[in-house]
C-alpha cells in the first residue's frame, strides 16, 4: 500500500524515507524523548528495526506511522500514526489500532503533535474500520496527556509495559 500523503498549515505527513533514519535514530536516542516514554535508551539495531517496521505495517495492515516533515525548513519532525504492535500488555482493546506520537526535541512545544495526531485521526476515521483506536502515555508526560485529551481520547486505566505502569487511553471512532 503506498502511504498516503496529508497536509497540514505547517506539516507534510508522508512516507518514511531511508534519508530520514539519521533524523529518527537522533530523536529515539535523544534523552528529552527518551524521558517521555519509558527512559530506557535502544540500540541503533532496535530504531532500524522499528523504522523498518513501519513498511510492513502499511503493507500488512493499510496503516502505520507517517514521517513528519516541518514545511518551513523541510526538517524531520517525528512520527505520527496508527500500528498494531502486538504489544505484551493486559488490556482487553490491545487489538485495536494503537496511536502513537514522537516529536524531534527540537520541535517541542510548538503544537505539531496536536496539528499531527488530528489530521491523521480523520484519516483514520474514514478508511479504518474499528470502532476505537487507544494510546499508552507515561502517567508523567504530561504533554502528551493534554494532546490525547484534545484529539478525543479519554482514560480508560493503568497498565504495567515492560515493567512501567502506563495510562492507557480509548477513543472512539469519530470522537471529538
Amino acid at each position: 500500500m503506498t502511504v498516503p500523503q496529508l497536509e497540514t498549515e505547517r506539516l507534510i505527513l508522508r512516507d518514511h524515507r531511508l534519508g530520514d533514519f539519521p533524523a529518527h535514530f537522533a530523536m529515539w536516542s535523544d534523552a528529552r524523548v527518551l524521558r517521555h516514554i519509558s527512559g530506557a535508551r535502544r540500540s541503533e539495531e532496535e530504531i532500524w528495526q522499528r523504522f523498518l517496521r513501519n513498511q510492513g505495517q502499511w503493507q500488512l495492515m493499510g496503516s502505520g506511522m507517517w514521517a513528519l516533515e516541518e514545511r518551513a525548513t523541510r526538517s524531520y519532525a517525528g512520527s505520527v500514526g496508527f500500528i498494531f504492535a502486538r504489544r505484551a500488555i493486559d488490556i482487553p482493546y490491545r487489538e485495536a489500532p494503537e496511536m502513537g506520537w514522537v516529536i524531534a526535541p527540537d520541535f517541542h512545544g510548538k503544537g505539531l503533535a496536536r496539528e499531527a495526531v488530528a489530521k491523521i485521526l480523520a484519516w483514520g476515521d474514514a478508511h479504518l474500520e474499528a470502532a476505537e483506536s487507544w494510546c499508552m502515555i507515561n502517567p508523567l508526560n504530561l504533554a502528551s496527556r493534554q494532546v490525547a485529551a484534545g484529539a478525543g481520547f479519554r482514560e480508560a486505566g493503568r497498565a504495567r509495559y515492560k515493567d512501567v505502569e502506563m495510562l492507557t487511553f480509548l477513543r472512539p471512532r469519530g470522537a471529538a
